[in-house]
């Protein structure tokens, strides 16, 4: 029983492995390499002390834009 169950396991991998095409994983329909393309932007707080007082203001690092104005903290 355990060599028909390693037969059958072969014979899978065997034509299995024949219908995987490598290239479409690695290379898109141009031939060119697939590239990383980020969707967020990436936003986080900036700080400045100004006579004494913490202020912070959200700031888009993705597009080097302020976003809304400072708070006091």
């Amino acid at each position: 029983m355990k060599k028909l169950i390693n037969s059958i396991l072969l014979l899978t991998l065997i034509f299995g492995c024949g219908f995987i095409q490598p290239t479409s994983i690695l290379a898109n329909e141009t031939d060119q390499p697939l590239t990383i393309e980020p969707r967020a932007d990436i936003i986080g707080w900036r700080y400045k002390t100004e006579n004494g007082r913490v202020y912070k203001r959200l700031f888009n690092y993705s597009k080097d834009k302020w976003i809304g104005d400072w708070i006091l903290v």
